[in-house]
């Protein structure tokens, strides 16, 4: 188990040495611009904080077992009246001062130990004591161990583990968001470069539309066509001017959005069309069948690895709950070495106390006095209503986190059965455009052909130019669609980093992205 918990846990984003340059110059490609939006990305960056500060939660739940100093200093003063036959004083008076120095420690199997050093001077007119001032130190352990509720170091350090499964799904989480990321970044780039491709196809049709409204005002004014053509010409023209200005209006933003998620650090010279080339030989993907691809996306998808940490904290929580159904009893142990030592009221009686502060510590190492105490002590609330209820809600809490866990696997089969449809269909809608725009360049030559020789007119010759600058936008579209769905398909299937030879590799302790 923790082998596999360790092969899972969290990865060191790596990436190639373009990384160094992706400041210095625009990107090139698609991999040059997803490697500076892992960089730069703020909503990543924000991501990423949250494993530090995740961190620091195991520390402060570590810090409960940690050892604590503690020391208290005191006054006391007590005057009391009193009548007696054997002494002319009308009251009694006791003046105390203490001290107390010691450290304590509460172990993860649940017992707590304190050492720590008691004195006290005390100064009074009780002539019946033959010190005054007398000193009394003590060297006291006390050890309290829990021996039903709060026993064992798996109770108390759930909170610890429950912290360190937060700190993997934050780490996943990172990994997961800069998955999404990639994604975003592919299909913005892909869709931006199309669209560029297609503004120059927009700038085709209308130096085409152009060129047919003048060439119908030199025709006209030498009286072989209507005015009527002339018109239809300079109407198709408009057109394609507002073709072409949507065009560039729809790159444009796109671009914008894409400079957003790169931390606007694309420059005005950025160049869409260098992402994508749109004149490759596309040989259609095959992927293995369905029941190995799914078995695959559930090992690799990061969202049911974060759910199963999710399960394994209920469980600790529960079993924590468990235990706190339980009476408390504790056994308390105490053992004490006592010192005593003082100064003599008089000369005529001689004491072996007689001494000062540092005497009493002596008498205390002599072990002149000692005290031992053992004792149990037992509480348990009656009906116990709230530890129960606690409980019930951690066993409705750990079922709800396996039905979870089952509506995400129920989730990513139908998303590869939908991006299995969408590969399919956008490689024979590919084929289709390939096909389509063949036809219209052909189409296209012939009827141009045929307006030279007079055979045409403007009407038909707008509709064959339309067609197949259609069909170039449809085999652009097609193109783009083909690809984001592979792209759709490897991020469902848990291997986006792999599409883009992303490396990962293992580290115990955090993610980050401070080496690209």
């Amino acid at each position: 188990m923790k082998k596999e918990i360790a092969s899972i846990l969290l990865f060191l984003l790596c990436f190639l040495p373009v990384v160094a340059q992706s400041a210095e110059r625009d990107p090139q490609s698609i991999g040059d611009l997803i490697v500076l939006g892992l960089e730069v990305n703020l909503g990543l960056q924000i991501e990423k904080i949250n494993i530090p500060q995740r961190t620091e939660t195991i520390e402060i739940e570590k810090a409960l077992f940690d050892s604590e100093l503690f020391a208290a200093t005191g006054y006391d003063y007590l005057s009391t009246p009193f009548d007696s036959s054997y002494s002319s004083s009308s009251e009694s008076h006791l003046e105390n001062y203490s001290a107390q120095l010691g450290v304590s420690k509460r172990l993860t199997t649940g017992l707590t130990a304190s050492l720590f050093l008691d004195t006290k001077r005390v100064s009074d007119n009780d002539y019946y004591n033959n010190l005054d001032p007398s000193y009394r130190t003590t060297l006291m352990v006390d050890l309290n161990q829990p021996l039903l509720r709060n026993l064992g170091t798996s109770i108390n350090t759930t909170n610890i583990e429950i912290s360190r499964n937060q700190l993997r799904q934050e780490s996943l989480t990172y990994l997961l968001q800069a998955q999404s990321l990639i994604l975003q970044l592919e299909s913005v780039a892909r869709q931006l470069a199309a669209k560029t491709q297609i503004i120059q196809l927009r700038q085709e049709a209308y130096d085409l539309a152009n060129e047919l409204y003048l060439a119908n005002k030199k025709r006209f004014a030498a009286g072989s066509i209507p005015v009527s053509e002339v018109q239809e010409a300079e109407t198709s023209l408009a057109g394609r001017q507002l073709s072409l200005s949507l065009a560039i209006q729809n790159r444009d933003i796109l671009q914008e959005d894409l400079n957003r998620q790169l931390n606007h650090k694309l420059s005005k010279e950025f160049k869409p069309a260098t992402l994508v080339d749109f004149n490759l030989n596309i040989k259609p993907t095959e992927f293995p069948d369905f029941k190995k691809l799914f078995e695959s996306a559930q090992q690799k998808r990061l969202e049911l690895k974060i759910n199963d940490y999710s399960i394994q904290s209920s469980v600790l929580q529960k079993n924590y709950l468990h235990n706190q159904l339980k009476p408390q009893l504790d056994l308390n142990l105490q053992l004490g070495l006592n010192g005593f030592s003082g100064h003599e009221r008089t000369s005529a009686l001689a004491s072996q106390y007689s001494g000062n502060w540092m005497d009493s510590l002596s008498s205390m190492g002599d072990a002149d006095g000692y005290q031992v105490r053992a004792g149990l002590e037992f509480s348990m609330p009656i009906g116990n209503r709230s530890a129960k209820s606690r409980y019930r809600q951690a066993e409705l809490q750990l079922k709800k986190e396996h039905y979870q866990q089952k509506d995400l696997e129920s989730l990513i089969e139908s998303e590869l059965l939908q991006q299995q449809i969408n590969v399919s269909h956008a490689t024979e809608q590919l084929k289709i455009t390939e096909h389509f725009e063949a036809l219209a360049k052909k189409t296209f030559k012939q009827e141009q052909r045929r307006l030279e020789e007079g055979l045409s007119d403007t009407f038909r010759m707008i509709l064959f130019q339309q067609a197949m600058i259609e069909a170039k936008i449809d085999r652009i579209d097609s193109i783009t669609q083909y690809y984001m769905a592979l792209a759709k398909m490897e991020f469902a299937t848990g291997n986006i980093f792999e599409r883009h030879n992303i490396v990962l590799s293992k580290n115990a302790e955090e993610l980050n992205l401070e080496n690209i």
